[in-house]
């Protein structure tokens, strides 16, 4: 297939009262769907049963997954496959994990273990983007609602964080399910100092420093999210990164970013990005992360940097504002 894609600036009309919506085009039952040339072509492993999944003691330290309340886990999508003694609320990948809100068709959260002593850099040439078929189609956003917008397919789990060891490949390729998929505009996306700017700091610092890393990401879902095209846009992106350090003691960082500027619409755009409590990100997203509380950094004002706001929140205008692990 060869076509152009262009993002054409669009405004959305958002009413809290009653939501509008606009009708998308039905996609066609095929797993893979085609998309258009200068984008990466990427071979999904047809063996799912060989996904090991996000591994909890990959820091040499428990980092468990979050634990789902009672609503969330109802709405939880339902891995077909899921062998005897898996939860089958997580799908598995190679080198990471997924759970899906099926009512929102979006992500709980991902999980991801990185290995920056076996990081590889898999060639990026064409994008096709699949269905993961051990859960229902109708729980996935697929290709409509990015057509002719300025909407990117935004990565949870960056492609290169998954990409070490002998299943670097594969585990790239793994990234670009429409479960690990979410709506991002395109300047909070590519944006170096918001999303992509937090990518390349966290992946940095696995790869630079030859650690392990591990990474939990997800979307802020509200029901005060603007709806287009029958979804429900996420405001709010949230990250938390754990490793060790030389003393063997875990360290957390967590992170909230905003693209509140959808609610403006889509040719307008006022990124955010925070260094945040765990506790906020609990808050906002009600997964249990409380294993991770007492690890997190401590935010302390450092000279030149602004200091903490109530609720232990910092804005950062720059990837160097961080509170380093």
């Amino acid at each position: 297939m060869s076509s152009v894609q262009v993002h054409i600036p669009l405004t959305i009309t958002v009413s809290l009262g009653d939501a509008i919506t606009t009708a998308i085009p039905v996609l066609s039952t095929p797993t893979e769907v085609p998309v258009p040339d200068g984008l990466e072509r990427v071979d999904i492993d047809p063996d799912y049963a060989a996904r090991r999944g996000y591994d909890p003691q990959f820091l040499g330290v428990p980092v468990p997954l979050p634990v789902l309340d009672e609503e969330q886990r109802r709405n939880a999508a339902k891995n077909a496959r899921a062998g005897e003694g898996q939860d089958a609320a997580v799908l598995p990948y190679h080198h990471f994990s997924i759970v899906m809100n099926r009512r929102r068709q979006l992500a709980y959260y991902t999980a991801v273990n990185i290995d920056g002593a076996q990081a590889k850099q898999p060639k990026r040439d064409r994008d096709t983007w699949y269905f993961d078929p051990r859960i229902a189609e109708s729980e996935q956003i697929g290709e409509a609602l990015y057509a002719r917008n300025a909407l990117d397919r935004g990565h949870l789990v960056r492609r290169l964080d998954p990409a070490w060891g002998v299943e670097a490949l594969q585990a790239n390729n793994d990234t670009f399910h429409f479960t690990n998929c979410s709506p991002q505009h395109a300047d909070f996306n590519q944006n170096s100092e918001t999303w992509l700017g937090i990518e390349d700091y966290l992946l940095g610092v696995a790869t630079g420093l030859r650690r392990r890393l591990t990474i939990f990401t997800g979307p802020v879902m509200t029901e005060e999210d603007p709806l287009y095209r029958g979804i429900r846009l996420p405001r709010h992106f949230w990250k938390i990164a754990a490793y060790v350090g030389d003393d063997g003691a875990l360290t957390v960082s967590a992170f909230l970013l905003g693209q509140e500027g959808l609610l403006g619409g889509l040719e307008r755009f006022n990124p955010s990005t925070w260094q945040v409590s765990v506790g906020e990100i609990i808050a906002r997203t009600g997964l249990d992360f409380s294993a991770l509380l007492p690890s997190e950094v401590a935010m302390t004002a450092r000279p030149g940097l602004e200091a903490m706001e109530e609720g232990g929140r910092r804005r950062l205008d720059a990837v160097s504002d961080i509170v380093a692990f």
